[in-house]
């Protein structure tokens, strides 16, 4: 059986990364020169707390790297639109400096408070925050795509401009969607019931005295958010619907290559660059509030989260490249994403519960209860870090282990001619008898 290249990218393809990606840096550098401005504002305002100053920069920062990991998309889109495009080379050293890259962030974590406690928190801060973001996340995409590559550049970069400037906020307005949902349904719940109304009139009247205390107000708010029903709905919201509607939609730049005909190990390598995008903006938005001293909390709880998304990102584009190759996977794809939105409900659910079970004023004699409740939700994401990181071993292993063919359209001729690709060599587009084996049609894919 005769093999053959495999189709280059399309043309229009092409032409949509160009503009993204170019979009993508124009309105993160417009963006970054607008926020640097506020937050330079804010410092010489007296009117304007020093701490949102601080915010104002770190998402400034964070915007502005949105923008150079957009500029990569701009070059290699051109090349391809020029008839020059690269062949994807990875390089195995890349592992041990993402490996020494951890150890300097174990070194900046220790630093991450004073310099968020200082009176220069807005200079030394934001290149703090994208580095302690930044180090895991490359850490983990090492680990998994060792020995693994897609065809080119230009791919990986789509991958990540796509996943930024599309697939994020595409999730986000999905996500405030149903959010409003859950408050209009929380809303006709609340005025059905009378305790909830008397607290609501409470409030409003609170709100209309201009001296009312604020910790009144919070107090009260706090006393809402301990009813049984409430704890629920957010248990149904963080861990049912937003797991279900990521894993949808984080793999969403992987869908514009299903003509590529990725290979599973290629899908994998993919999604991880996904959920890597995914995260990293999460991450970023959630330590742009840092500056009063918690922030190294939320670096280490930060940093369980991107591997989670790293992780699930990558096995359900897995399952999905699967499936793709051959639709008797079809239960590998659905496996995936069920292993997916389990792993993610977990995580949600036990940090809802850790978060929650302080707040709890159970009976003194009930104490013992909100502490295993806080203490159960630590161990369980503790143990879903272990098993993220075996899961991201295990998957790098297996596709690297075994070869998996792809069916490719020859480029003459109306008869599909089927290759097999070894997921170490596939950043060679063209595949030779001699270098590669024909599988049995009986063969698995792995």
């Amino acid at each position: 059986m005769n093999t053959v290249e495999a189709p280059a990218s399309p043309v229009w393809r092409s032409w949509l990364l160009l503009i993204l990606s170019g979009g993508g840096v124009l309105m993160s550098f417009v963006g970054a020169g607008l926020l640097f401005a506020g937050g330079s504002f804010g410092l010489a305002s007296t009117t304007i707390p020093g701490i949102q100053a601080v915010t104002v920069f770190n998402l400034a920062w964070a915007v502005l790297l949105v923008g150079f990991l957009s500029l990569p998309g701009v070059v290699f889109s051109l090349l391809e639109i020029r008839g020059k495009p690269i062949r994807w080379q990875p390089n195995p050293k890349y592992f041990y400096l993402a490996s020494a890259g951890l150890l300097v962030w174990g070194l900046l974590v220790f630093l991450f408070k004073p310099a968020e406690t200082s009176s220069f928190a807005w200079l030394l801060l934001p290149p703090l925050v994208l580095a302690v973001t930044l180090l895991p996340l490359w850490w983990y995409i090492e680990i998994g795509r060792r020995g693994l590559s897609l065809t080119s550049p230009a791919q990986g970069w789509g991958v990540i401009s796509f996943s930024l400037m599309v697939t994020v906020p595409v999730i986000l307005v999905l996500e405030l969607v149903v959010l409003g949902v859950a408050l209009l349904i929380a809303g006709v719940y609340i005025s059905s019931q009378p305790e909830f109304a008397s607290q609501l009139a409470e409030l409003q009247r609170m709100l209309a005295n201009e001296n009312v205390d604020p910790l009144v107000i919070v107090d009260l708010f706090g006393g809402l958010a301990q009813r049984p029903s409430v704890i629920f709905g957010l248990l149904v919201l963080a861990a049912g619907v937003v797991p279900l509607i990521e894993e949808m939609f984080k793999p969403l730049a992987v869908w514009l290559l299903a003509g590529d005909r990725l290979t599973p190990a290629q899908g994998f390598y993919a999604g991880m660059l996904s959920g890597a995008c995914f995260a990293l903006w999460e991450n970023l938005t959630a330590l742009s509030a840092a500056g009063d001293g918690s922030g190294t909390t939320i670096v280490f709880a930060r940093v369980g989260t991107g591997l989670l998304h790293i992780v699930t990102a990558g096995l359900v584009s897995w399952g999905m490249t699967s499936f793709w190759q051959s639709r008797r996977y079809w239960r590998r794809m659905v496996g995936m994403y069920i292993l997916a939105v389990t792993m993610h409900g977990l995580w949600n659910a036990s940090g809802v519960l850790t978060g929650v079970a302080p707040m709890l004023q159970f009976p003194l004699e009930a104490a013992p209860l909100t502490q295993a409740v806080e203490t159960g939700g630590m161990v369980v994401l503790v143990l879903l870090v272990f098993v993220q990181l075996g899961l991201l071993l295990f998957a790098n292993a297996r596709l690297r282990s075994k070869p998996a063919a792809v069916e490719v359209q020859p480029v003459q001729g109306s008869r599909h001619e089927e290759i097999s690709v070894n997921p170490a060599d596939s950043g060679n587009p063209i595949l030779s008898d001699e270098d590669k084996t024909v599988p049995e049609p009986n063969e698995s894919e792995d």
